[in-house]
């Protein structure tokens, strides 16, 4: 929910945050540290496709302002570039780490 009161952790806390579009330039200083999920887009609309039940079909037209927002994203962010550590996450069960510290 967007309108909830803000909260302050405490010191020393660990917050871990998870979403689409984070390595925006008015995002990418905020973050400690980064990851990138590397995943290509027919895995990521057949796992939304499961999750939602949204067409498991990138090319449906339903699918046209996800797939487009996320190609201009990269285009424009290129994320695994910006982010600390990139993880190869195509089989979910045996992540890769590809970069990183």
């Amino acid at each position: 929910m967007l309108d909830r009161p803000w909260r302050t952790a405490r010191p020393g806390a660990v917050l871990v945050l998870d979403g689409i579009f984070l390595h925006r330039d008015e995002l990418r200083d905020l973050w400690d540290l980064s990851v990138f999920l590397d995943v290509p887009v027919e895995i990521s609309v057949a796992r939304m496709s499961a999750r939602d039940g949204s067409s498991p079909d990138p090319e449906h037209p339903c699918l046209a302002r996800y797939i487009e927002g996320q190609r201009l994203y990269f285009q424009a962010c290129r994320p695994w570039e910006r982010a600390d550590m990139v993880i190869d996450n195509r089989d979910w069960r045996h992540p890769v780490v590809v970069t990183g510290p």
